[in-house]
């Protein structure tokens, strides 16, 4: 089991919000993000990070679950 921060962010890029952190065990990024969101998990290319970003929402105005790797215990 691998260890998530997870944190809820939202709004413009100007004034984003970010919710407190809390931590997560799930196998993958997906089934951590699985725990607060249904909408499409989108990857970083190191592996380290990912997001469920609400489909409504572009990049300057965001409403989305972040997922950060804190232990990769495969």
């Amino acid at each position: 089991m691998n260890t998530y921060r997870l944190r809820y962010i939202a709004g413009p890029q100007e004034a984003m919000r970010a919710s407190r952190h809390h931590e997560v065990l799930a196998e993958s990024f997906a089934q951590a993000l699985a725990t607060r969101s249904h909408w499409p998990v989108e990857y970083d290319t190191a592996g380290v990070c990912a997001w469920a970003k609400h489909p409504g929402t572009s990049l300057y105005d965001v409403e989305a679950w972040e997922a950060v790797l804190l232990t990769d215990k495969a």
